[in-house]
């Protein structure tokens, strides 16, 4: 069971989360959220400048 363990994590991508990357995907994902949710364009320019503000 071992080696057939071994073998599958060598033909899997590595899985570890670099923290920085994970948090800006995240900022992301919720930028892309709250610029769904606009309902003009000075609420997409505001999302924007708060967001960006965040990077």
């Amino acid at each position: 069971m071992k080696k057939f363990s071994n073998f599958v994590h060598t033909l899997l991508p590595s899985r570890t989360v670099d923290p920085e990357l994970a948090a800006r995907k995240e900022i992301y994902r919720e930028w892309d959220r709250e610029r769904r949710r606009a309902v003009s364009a000075s609420d997409l320019a505001e999302i924007d400048a708060i967001f960006s503000r965040a990077l």
